[in-house]
């Protein structure tokens, strides 16, 4: 009976959440039933508001007394037509009438509001099956989290816009302090079930009309190739709104996949941020410095005007990443014990480990690259006990500015081997992940240098320091797991499929190199 999916359920409080005339004097009645409702709902994340002809301090107060007041958010309870209040709290909470129902025991109520808001759905409290219909919707709901504390946000924004009627959105936006950043490629696969479900949930402000899987979600968002993504995340002196967008482009079609936005980033000027980022990223990544994201299928329904407000954070400040992931991720963070340094498929590699918890992965600009070893900046690099390297990522011109004629005469080398006293000397050990050297030659990056014969070069000097070097330096063969060459875009890019088989073989080497470590300590 539902035309679409339930996000605010607005009560009547006479005869609807408790038997009795409140304005008349009667002695009235919990249905207890209901009341569990709305603590159900609101775990589930679908929000309630009350919506009653009522004095608002003596409603208030019978709420308070059953222990529901906290449980409502957005509360019209005045002498007003009941069509207005319904629209005002909509509005207020930026939503659509389509995703609202509206709970009420008298038939005008309910025909008034359905004649001023057509699409809002409706429910007579009086019905014989209105709390099995409730159960029913309430079965339907897959949400874990309530969402109560962000529509407390929106209140307090409302109060303090009624108290300065003259100022503009821009101005208020301004003082109110609003900070976003925008974690991009592999650092969204922490928040990709947060992505799906906003995905999924949004509709006015899901401009590509996209829904998806969440392992579909994951397997693009790994397709680095292709796709390049960011989540929005935004918070001010009102408090933190967590994930409100994400924002995929198709590097190779030129467009954009996903453009989706929570009501709570509603004019903020969110959605330009988050194209200036794409836009920003796509510079960097060699495109053309006046690149746009063609956002033209939307003109009018935000605004495109660089959005000076926002102060930009960066999700790589340490502080900030912390702080966000201990918001998202479903466990706790540990104190790293592994690194990946495998550039922008790091992240792929976490993600399939049974070890994720434990690990830090390399995301531009947070890399390590072999080149360190000379200029000595690696001495400010963090490194866990165990080290996962991809090497292939350090065999390419574009990683040695200045340096890279000097690749195999010698330079390559010397790097190599400082790193290799460095792990001696830290007691460290190092996974190295070579890529293949039998590939199709359409699988090397020629333009940078990346060929069969530099490749054959360098994983022999990976071996030959293994072999020297045994119980700190472990060698793992991609051309071992390979099973279809589908399952490399080249040498330094890696789909799913063979993400997770590094991420297999490294768990079993961390597992086994930490039992050899508990034997050597017993004997």
């Amino acid at each position: 009976m539902w035309t679409a999916p339930i996000k605010l359920i607005l009560w009547d409080l006479d005869d609807t959440l408790w038997r009795g005339t409140l304005a008349d004097g009667d002695p009235v009645e919990l249905y207890e039933t209901r009341a569990e409702l709305v603590r159900a709902f609101n775990a589930r994340g679908v929000v309630s508001s009350i919506c009653s002809k009522n004095d608002f301090e003596v409603g208030r107060a019978q709420l308070e007394a059953f222990g529901l007041w906290d449980e409502f958010v957005f509360p019209h309870i005045a002498f007003t037509p009941k069509a207005q209040a319904v629209a005002e709290i909509i509005a207020d909470m930026q939503l659509r009438p389509v995703n609202v129902l509206f709970i009420d025991d008298n038939p005008h109520n309910l025909g008034e509001v359905r004649h001023a808001l057509p699409d809002i759905q409706t429910l007579d409290a009086t019905a014989p099956d209105a709390d099995a219909q409730l159960a029913g919707l309430l079965a339907l709901q897959t949400g874990t989290r309530s969402r109560v504390a962000e529509y407390r946000i929106l209140e307090a924004k409302k109060r303090d816009r009624a108290a300065a009627p003259g100022e503009s959105n821009e101005a208020f936006l301004r003082a109110s302090g609003l900070c976003a950043c925008a974690p991009a490629l592999m650092d969204n696969l922490d928040f990709a079930p947060r992505i799906a479900e906003l995905i999924n949930r949004s509709n006015q402000l899901n401009y590509t009309r996209s829904r998806v899987e969440l392992d579909a979600l994951k397997a693009e968002i790994i397709n680095v190739n292709r796709h390049d993504s960011v989540s929005i995340f935004a918070w001010d002196k009102y408090g933190r709104y967590g994930l409100v967008g994400f924002a995929m482009f198709d590097i190779i079609d030129k467009r954009l996949v996903h453009f989706t936005f929570s009501c709570r980033a509603m004019h903020l000027g969110l959605e330009q941020y988050a194209l200036d980022k794409l836009a920003a990223r796509q510079v960097i990544a060699g495109a053309d410095p006046h690149v746009r994201i063609d956002a033209s299928a939307w003109e009018g329904r935000f605004s495109t005007a660089t959005a000076d407000w926002i102060q930009d954070c960066d999700f790589n400040d340490p502080k900030i990443r912390a702080e966000l992931l201990a918001e998202h991720l479903e466990q706790p963070a540990m104190e790293p014990a592994i690194r990946i340094m495998f550039d922008c498929q790091s992240g792929g590699i976490a993600h399939y480990s049974r070890f994720r918890q434990a690990i830090e992965f390399d995301n531009a600009p947070r890399l390590f690259g072999l080149q360190m070893m000379e200029d000595r900046s690696y001495e400010g690099q963090n490194f866990p006990p165990f080290l996962v390297y991809g090497a292939a990522v350090d065999y390419l011109d574009n990683r040695w500015p200045e340096q890279w004629h000097l690749l195999e005469r010698g330079i390559y080398e010397k790097c190599a081997l400082r790193l290799v006293i460095h792990l001696l000397e830290n007691n460290l050990r190092l996974l190295v992940v070579l890529p293949p050297e039998n590939a199709p030659i359409e699988k090397y990056r020629l333009g940078l240098n990346g060929s069969p014969q530099r490749v054959g070069l360098f994983n022999a000097l990976w071996r030959r320091f293994a072999q020297e070097n045994p119980g700190t330096i472990y060698i793992l063969e991609v051309a071992d797991l390979v099973d279809s060459l589908d399952e490399m875009e080249d040498i330094t890019h890696y789909h799913p499929t063979l993400l997770r088989k590094i991420a297999d073989q490294m768990d079993l080497w961390v597992h086994r190199s930490i039992q050899g470590m508990g034997d050597a300590a017993a004997a």
